[in-house]
């Protein structure tokens, strides 16, 4: 594959991602991702629904290890009276989730709404539904931050990983793979499907175009996120501070990024 920057995004260009740095899948079109780690990184979070403004936000649970206990919300699961009914139920319901995080390029076909000019995915615009079957769709080709649990990782990219090395020796990183989701919230089902692994004559595996790893507004190699800072714990003062409802830049000053 054609290299991306040499260098990972900067502590502060982390911290201060937005939700637009995430895959979302939805069922109203499908996501087309190339993956670009070999290895996910793994974390433990939870999520707090108070968090941003009541809107929700996840956070690496403190307890890094099973002997630590700083964490606040698995502290105050715990300090419920063990003769209470739902004490299991509480304590069960505070542990930190497995949760994998990866880089992935972004190939989902975007076109621009020509009624509000909206860069959009899907048959509908996301913004204004207008129907777009006219469209000229094309890749968009960004830098994303793909994370989710065991059963989108372990079961179904491990599935994937497995076939694909198997029939065609290829690594993960060596060819798109298409997303549908069927369903949502606890309904979701999301499959995914290996694109075709692309060989030259010589039967090399054909590397991504060296125009889709670039940025569109500059013209420069793309940064990857460094998914070590994206597993990072969060302090029990930040997760102190999402229960109160703070949102990414309140925390952030936490930690003197403005």
């Amino acid at each position: 594959m054609t290299p991306f920057a040499d260098d990972a995004r900067s502590y502060s260009e982390t911290r201060t991602r937005t939700s637009a740095a995430y895959v979302k899948f939805s069922p109203d079109y499908k996501v087309v991702l190339r993956i670009l780690n070999p290895n996910a990184k793994r974390a433990w979070k939870h999520w707090i629904p108070e968090a941003n403004g009541g809107k929700g936000m996840m956070a690496t649970c403190p307890n890094i290890t099973a002997q630590m206990d700083v964490c606040p919300i698995e502290k105050a699961a715990k300090a419920t009276p063990k003769d209470d009914p739902k004490y299991e139920e509480k304590v069960s319901a505070a542990r930190a989730r497995k949760r994998f995080i990866v880089n992935v390029l972004d190939r989902t076909p975007y076109t621009v709404c020509p009624s509000c000019n909206t860069e959009t995915p899907g048959k509908f615009c996301i913004a204004c539904q207008a129907n777009l079957k006219d469209c000229e769709f094309v890749p968009l080709n960004t830098v994303k931050i793909l994370e989710g649990g065991p059963r989108l990782f372990a079961e179904t990219l491990n599935s994937v990983d497995q076939l694909q090395k198997e029939e065609f020796g290829a690594s993960i990183t060596d060819y798109d793979i298409t997303f549908i989701t069927m369903g949502v919230g606890r309904e979701r089902k999301i499959n995914a499907i290996p694109q075709e692994v692309k060989f030259d004559e010589k039967k090399n595996i054909i590397p991504l175009p060296k125009d889709a790893l670039l940025d569109k507004e500059t013209g420069e190699p793309q940064k990857l996120f460094d998914l070590d800072l994206l597993a990072e714990p969060s302090s029990s003062e930040e997760i102190e501070l999402m229960l109160k409802g703070a949102d990414l830049a309140t925390i952030n000053l936490t930690r003197g990024i403005e």
